[in-house]
């Protein structure tokens, strides 16, 4: 299975008692990171900018077995996010953003036809790339929609501009999709008042076949317009939350994977899907998230890790 991850790759700054400490992050780049990490074939479009951080974020990126997607770097200077981490390891960001990420190639090109071999079961996008570049991750979607499943995290930020704007732009893109991704955070800054199955029920009414909401201690929901799953999360040391809901997502895109559910012709596949399978997927796309809270930074889990983690808090593999 391969995934194309068009987004923004950026470097989160946090502050420590022996002075800031620079990690790789950026919701695609980790996205892509632990899809690779899972064993996945990965290509990830970006901006990574020029200069030191760029090149840590392309060397993470390789460790990690994602190949970066032509045209990924620019003059410009790497993206960076100074995170402030609460008490309960939740955190908020100072962005200074600079991403303007490759285009699709363009038809009869050697890079279409690159592209058209590659034939990507998935595409991911999702967070600040939409708002910053929608015109490029839309022409991404135009150009993969009828051969990919194409998965989205709104991972909602205020701060891109005028609520609505922002609120209508974010619900293009759901319509757009076929899983959708969100935390309880992003909802609640989304819809002030709706309740979470009236925010589950509009989107399943928008387009996608499968929808997920993660909440931390709250456990995560994942629906289809059949059928709700709850599931808990499993009990573990919270350094921090930065990079949790990426390696959930991650993990839910692996799941689907695993059980066939992502490519040419799957939508109706994952609209029919029994209860005992989105508690399997719900399970393993939340002990990813688990396995990335226990450390600092957005560090998503190695296939064994994740594994070696489901096996121990038995939960059921996929």
């Amino acid at each position: 299975m391969t995934t194309m991850v068009v987004g923004e790759a950026l470097v989160d700054i946090f502050e420590t008692e022996d002075g800031p400490v620079e990690l790789p992050g950026g919701s695609a780049f980790n996205v892509a990171r632990g899809l690779g990490l899972l064993g996945r074939r990965v290509h990830f479009a970006t901006d990574l900018g020029t200069g030191p951080r760029a090149d840590m974020l392309a060397s993470t990126l390789e460790r990690s077995g994602v190949v970066l997607w032509p045209g990924s770097t620019s003059d410009s200077p790497t993206s960076i996010a100074r995170a402030h981490v609460h008490p309960d390891g939740t955190a908020t960001y100072e962005f200074d953003l600079h991403f303007n990420p490759p285009m699709p190639p363009a038809p009869g090109t050697d890079a279409a036809a690159h592209l058209i071999k590659l034939s990507p079961h998935t595409f991911r996008t999702g967070s600040l790339a939409v708002h910053l570049a929608p015109d490029t991750i839309r022409a991404w979607i135009d150009a993969l929609s009828q051969v990919a499943t194409i998965t989205y995290d709104p991972n909602f930020r205020d701060g891109l501009g005028p609520h609505d704007e922002v609120l209508a732009r974010t619900e293009e893109f759901i319509a757009l999709s076929d899983v959708v991704k969100a935390s309880r955070d992003d909802i609640q800054r989304m819809y002030p008042g709706m309740s979470e199955s009236a925010v589950i029920t509009k989107w399943l009414s928008m387009g996608p076949q499968i929808v997920a909401l993660t909440g931390g201690e709250n456990g995560a929901v994942v629906a289809t317009e059949n059928i709700r799953v709850q599931s808990k999360t499993p009990k573990v040391d919270v350094v921090d939350r930065v990079g949790a809901g990426d390696a959930f997502m991650s993990a839910l895109i692996d799941a689907l994977g695993r059980t066939s559910m992502l490519g040419e012709g799957t939508a109706e596949s994952r609209r029919m899907l029994s209860e005992r399978q989105l508690r399997s997927i719900a399970g393993y796309a939340n002990a990813g998230g688990a396995v990335a809270v226990s450390r600092r930074g957005a560090v998503p889990p190695t296939k064994d890790e994740l594994l070696s983690f489901v096996s121990s808090f038995s939960v059921v593999e996929v």
